[in-house]
């Protein structure tokens, strides 16, 4: 046994620091034994999902929140299955019914960890139905199912609480027709087209946010109103005064919010004849819901003139095609004394608004021009040609011998002559003056391709014998050659119409024919002479020439004309049959043949001729609107008539009919509830489905077109 060698005394320093020594190794071992003691970090799971209450087929997102895990990715899942979708992202998706147990228990499962899970209930809650779906017209602060062009509606989708229910908004056609349907907004603000469309009605529906089958749906009736008409037009009116004196008016007007302001040229018959130039006035409009409307002039420097004033001097009655053309007829101030009464027709057509900046620009090139009225011995006249402007205030010496130039005038049947060198100007405010060999115009502008011409010569001496007074419109030849034309020009399915006098009888035409090669064939011709109705037949060597200026001569079931192209089968025309004064125009003829389907929308039209057959008939005009179902029945609509003087308004035309009779042809009746009752005959010739020229074949001829409103 190992002994040792030395003994330790009690209370000796050796002792002592035998005793520290064993004190600290203790302390040691007990400081060793806390430290290799350790507790485990358990991980842990959370899921969060807003909403918890979730609307069908509405959305909730949920996140899931991992701690103390290698990965905080999950997989989610929902309990029970097939009540919604989750996405890899957390995104839950509402069914759209919500089951009997409306409770969906949302599962997060780490994907490092199965064991490792958390879940949150969320509660299926049916959409909030919509109850009602209310327009209301912001002038008024009412509920409104109408509105007119352009206006507004203020729409709102509400629940049986009276509560806002998120929605959104769409418009459709609720005649399935197309057209301009308007537009709405976000938040349910409707604005409607300028032009109502086919039908005249729109559905506005409000969809649920929340639920996409919770739809609601209301119909409004779109109708014209004031705001159809805005900005620069150009305007004319040909007719005759209480005495069957020539009448003229040309001129330009503003018009916006009912309110117009303008300058006017006027020419009236008579010995002398009275010429007013450059005359300004205020004015006012009124346009009803169905394009109808009435206009007038304050033509006494009245700044302002309101409907209805005692200082307003010329009347119309209109119907808007579009904002950018309107039929219009003159009518004659209420109670006023017959012999101031004037019965006329005519349009305004918007204007290009360069006309008055860039001025004598506004013509150049070539034009072709169709006038008409009355010679110095008051009998009735036409002119048909055309002058070629250079855009500097010029008109270029026609010419037909080389260097060919444009540049010739046909008046009545007396063949034509050159048109003469001279000049033009046109004013800041639209308007202009022209000399075409020796007559003098005012003109204005519509936009470079068009302008409207009014003759402004003074009485000749001595001053109890009257001028001519001649009026029309001028259009540009579209060819980038001068004189490039060739007979080619006129091919195709032609409509015609002309109107003018033979023997003192109004007669008026309206055909349709095939134009090939200098041939004429396919000829449907239909005429009114002063009340007896017929139908020309091609003579079967019917046929046409032109130079390559752009004038030809042509042949149609014994009629014989002059005319001057515009474009492809496009010219004005002007009938030399021995023994008649008439003109008119020729257009190509696109989408037929006519069918009962094709006249289907909303109309207007426009019809002049005499009330009476032979010379005993007296000026009347009509315009008017007419719907059809394209059924060939059932038309109806409504038409103001102004028969010399004896003016009726709102006559009803009730159960009308037509019928397609082959190729470009129909015909057609409307009954008037006029004073006494009347019905017109017509026939009508398809130019396209949106424009046909019409003639009444009764014993008061009348001649006119019809124009697609919507």
């Amino acid at each position: 046994m190992f002994e040792p060698n030395f003994r330790l005394e009690r209370g000796s320093a050796r002792w002592e620091r035998v005793l520290f020594f064993f004190g600290m190794t203790a302390a040691l071992a007990v400081l060793s034994a806390c430290g290799s003691t350790s507790t485990a970090v358990t991980p842990t799971i959370t899921v969060s999902c807003t909403p918890a209450d979730v609307t069908v087929l509405s959305t909730s997102q949920c996140t899931a929140t991992v701690i103390n895990e290698s990965s905080t990715l999950v997989n989610w899942s929902i309990t029970p299955a097939g009540t919604g979708s989750i996405t890899a992202g957390g995104l839950y998706t509402a069914p759209a019914t919500v089951p009997t147990n409306n409770v969906v228990t949302v599962t997060a499962t780490s994907q490092v960890a199965s064991t490792l899970t958390a879940t949150q209930g969320l509660t299926l809650v049916q959409a909030t139905a919509i109850t009602a779906v209310t327009c209301l017209d912001p002038s008024t602060n009412l509920s409104a199912s109408i509105v007119s062009s352009g206006n507004q509606l203020i729409c709102s989708a509400t629940a049986s609480s009276g509560t806002t229910v998120p929605v959104n908004w769409t418009v459709t056609n609720a005649s399935s027709l197309g057209g301009n349907i308007g537009s709405i907004s976000a938040q349910g603000n409707y604005t409607a087209p300028l032009i109502p469309p086919p039908g005249q009605k729109v559905t506005i529906t409000a969809t649920s946010q929340a639920l996409a089958t919770q739809t609601m749906s209301v119909t409004v009736s779109v109708v014209f109103g004031n705001a159809v008409l805005s900005g620069q037009f150009a305007f004319s009116t040909t007719g005759r005064t209480t005495a069957k004196a020539f009448w003229a008016r040309v001129g330009n007007l503003s018009a916006g919010s009912g309110s117009l302001t303008g300058i006017e040229d006027t020419n009236q018959g008579g010995s002398p004849n009275t010429v007013t130039t450059q005359r300004t006035f205020s004015g006012s409009y009124l346009v009803g819901p169905d394009g109808r409307g009435t206009m007038q002039f304050c033509e006494n420097s009245s700044p302002t003139c309101p409907l209805g004033s005692s200082s307003a001097t010329s009347f119309f009655h209109i119907v808007v095609i579009s904002p950018q053309q309107v039929h219009l007829i003159e009518f004659s101030k209420p109670n006023a004394p017959p012999t101031t009464f004037i019965t006329a027709g005519g349009e305004m057509i918007l204007q290009d608004p360069t006309v008055y900046s860039a001025r004598n620009q506004n013509l150049s090139g070539t034009y072709s021009f169709n006038f008409n009225g009355v010679s110095v011995t008051e009998t009735e006249e036409s002119a048909v040609g055309e002058f070629a402007a250079d855009g500097f205030g010029n008109i270029i010496k026609g010419s037909q011998v080389s260097p060919l130039v444009p540049g010739e005038i046909d008046i009545d049947a007396n063949g034509p002559v050159p048109v003469a060198a001279t000049t033009y100007s046109i004013n800041s405010n639209g308007r202009g003056t022209m000399t075409l060999n020796g007559l003098t115009f005012s003109i204005y502008p519509v936009n470079a391709g068009r302008a409207k011409f009014i003759e402004i010569d003074a009485p000749v001496s001595p001053a109890t014998t009257p001028d001519s007074i001649l009026a029309g419109d001028a259009y540009a030849q579209q060819t980038t050659l001068n004189c490039g034309w060739s007979s080619n020009a006129l091919s195709g399915a032609t409509v015609l119409e002309t109107t003018g006098n033979s023997s003192g009888v109004v007669v008026q035409d309206v055909a349709t024919f095939t134009a090939s090669n200098g041939g004429v064939t396919s000829v449907s011709m239909d005429q009114n002479s002063g009340g007896i109705y017929t139908q020309p037949a091609g003579t079967g060597a019917d046929n046409y020439v032109m130079d390559s200026c752009g004038r030809g001569t042509l042949s149609v079931a014994g009629h014989s004309y002059v005319y001057y192209i515009i474009s492809t089968s496009d010219a004005v025309i002007q009938e030399v049959t021995s023994g008649f004064v008439a003109y008119g125009m020729l257009l190509p003829s696109q989408g037929g043949p006519f069918a009962d389907s094709t006249l289907t929308g909303s109309y207007a039209f426009k019809l002049g001729g005499t009330d009476a057959a032979a010379p005993t008939g007296n000026r009347e005009d009509f315009l008017g609107q007419l719907t059809s179902s394209g059924l060939g029945t059932g038309l109806a609509g409504t038409l103001d008539l102004n028969d010399f003087g004896a003016t009726q308004t709102g006559i009803a035309i009730a159960n009308g009919t037509y019928l397609a009779s082959g190729g470009l042809r129909g015909t057609m009746s409307l009954p008037l509830a006029t004073t006494p009752a009347t019905t017109r005959n017509l026939v009508f010739y398809m130019v396209n489905p949106k424009l046909y020229y019409v003639l009444d074949v009764d014993q008061t001829p009348a001649l006119g077109v019809i124009n697609i409103q919507f």
